[in-house]
């Protein structure tokens, strides 16, 4: 067998690590590879909720778009995380979009394969469990750290998670390599681009980012200092 194969990135994911290989083997017959290029929706709204993704590389945000066209970023997800599992019901729709932020490759695991491993496989029910309880958790942090903070302390919050989550450590600081814009991140912030330019420059200002725009080079502990001061 060749690797990194399926097996070796299906191993990687946070559902199928404990599997046995042998299992994995078996389990990638019905889980292909679906490649997406930057910018290209990955489902949208309202779409069938037929099946949960697991990313083998690239990026992917899933936003909530309005009637008056607005949009709101609700998450970012990379390299080994779960997407588009919350409602996986036949009659359920997806209440959300997904879209490449780069070029972007899945493997796709259909709600039928997921449904026969949630009823007979234990482990497998239990660590799905665990993964909705996580973003319910990451969700419910969000709604509490948007309410506490203002533009900049949202916005400091926003690029310490994604440091943490994203980043990798250089001589310069943390980099973090998210192809955001302004735009972007005053859709996940709920703010105008420009209070999120303005934000920045103060952060900047401060010593807590080194760049306004993507790549965003940050310096993790006078992040915090900034967050805490917003407190």
């Amino acid at each position: 067998m060749e690797y990194p194969s399926l097996v070796w990135h299906l191993k990687r994911t946070s559902l199928f690590e404990d599997w046995e290989l042998d299992d994995l083997e078996r389990l990638s017959k019905t889980t292909p590879y679906r490649k997406f290029s930057a910018g290209d929706v990955i489902y949208h709204m309202d779409d069938p909720a037929d099946a949960i993704y697991f990313l083998k590389s690239g990026l992917v945000k899933v936003s909530k778009l309005f009637p008056n066209g607005k949009e709101a970023i609700l998450g970012v997800v990379g390299q080994y995380d779960a997407f588009g599992e919350l409602l996986l019901t036949a009659q359920e729709r997806r209440p959300t979009q997904a879209e490449a932020i780069e070029d972007t490759i899945l493997i796709l695991l259909p709600r039928a394969g997921l449904e026969v491993l949630l009823e007979t496989r234990p482990k497998v029910a239990l660590k799905f469990i665990q993964i909705m309880a996580a973003r319910l958790f990451e969700s419910q942090a969000w709604s509490a750290e948007v309410s506490a903070y203002s533009a900049p302390g949202r916005l400091a919050s926003l690029l310490f998670r994604f440091a943490l989550e994203f980043g990798h450590a250089t001589n310069d600081g943390t980099r973090v390599d998210l192809k955001l814009t302004q735009e972007d991140l005053s859709r996940m912030i709920g703010a105008t681009r420009e209070t999120v330019s303005h934000c920045l420059n103060r952060l900047k200002a401060s010593g807590a980012i080194s760049r306004t725009r993507a790549p965003f080079v940050v310096h993790q502990g006078k992040l915090e200092a900034f967050i805490a001061a917003e407190e």
